[in-house]
């Protein structure tokens, strides 16, 4: 009974980040022309899928399930957005909002290029097991110290996200964007410091645990959107007031 509710918990999660990614990275790309933070979150969109898809294809058989591609390319995602993606990804697709600041396609690249060059690094075999012979959890430092620094030094920049939104008027966008952001920061912790307990949630598969991170990765992804669109429209809003008033005078 248990396994069957962390189950579907899991695949509700899943599919939330893959509907999250999809349709506001579209949204990103369509009408705000921000194609960085568009294809990061196809990315995500895309890691949901592979992961659903590999869950699915290796629901008993461990041993074959790591053996697949899947499986590495699973770890290859996930590192990518923990280290680059949602961090100095966002941060600099979210500058065209905060500070009407739009990168150039050369950075555009370099970022891309740094989060391959984290995501194939990070997401080597050596760091992909969870728990050793005997059923402990395995701590990576390194690894885990690096996206650890990076959520914190991310969840700086949306707290001043969230300060703007509350002073434009946006309370409950900001509210959200605070609260998920958070959230987020207790999933880096909990993915790598602080495991559940055997007793709540086996380490083997950490079925729960994926399940409340899924979740809160894609709301992430919903409520970003919204905050992006309320600074937005904020901005267009201010530049409207300024013509009017430049054409009073």
């Amino acid at each position: 009974m248990r396994d069957d509710i962390y189950a579907l918990a899991f695949l509700i999660g899943d599919v939330i980040m893959i509907a999250g990614g999809y349709w506001a990275g579209w949204k990103f790309i369509r009408q705000y022309r921000n194609y960085l933070l568009g294809i990061e979150w196809f990315i995500i969109a895309t890691s949901g899928v592979n992961f659903l898809i590999w869950a699915l294809r290796f629901p008993e058989d461990k041993k074959a399930g790591e053996a697949s591609l899947q499986y590495s390319f699973a770890f290859f995602l996930d590192a990518f957005s923990r280290s680059v993606g949602v961090t100095l990804l966002l941060v600099v697709g979210f500058l065209a909002v905060t500070h009407r600041h739009r990168s150039s396609k050369a950075v555009d690249v370099a970022i891309f290029a740094i989060g391959i060059g984290a995501g194939l690094y990070l997401g080597q075999p050596k760091f992909q097991d969870h728990v050793d012979d005997a059923g402990h959890h395995i701590l990576y430092p390194g690894p885990a110290t690096i996206y650890l620094v990076v959520n914190l030094l991310t969840l700086v920049f949306l707290a001043y996200v969230t300060k703007r939104l509350w002073n434009i008027g946006a309370t409950k966008v900001a509210v959200a964007t605070l609260l998920v952001s958070l959230a987020a920061t207790g999933i880096a912790l909990g993915y790598d410091f602080f495991p559940f307990p055997a007793t709540v949630d086996p380490l083997q598969d950490r079925a729960l645990f994926y399940a409340l991170a899924l979740t809160v990765w894609g709301l992430q992804l919903f409520i970003y959107l919204f905050a992006y669109r309320a600074l937005h429209e904020h901005n267009e809003r201010t530049d409207q007031r300024e013509v009017t008033h430049a054409r009073a005078h």
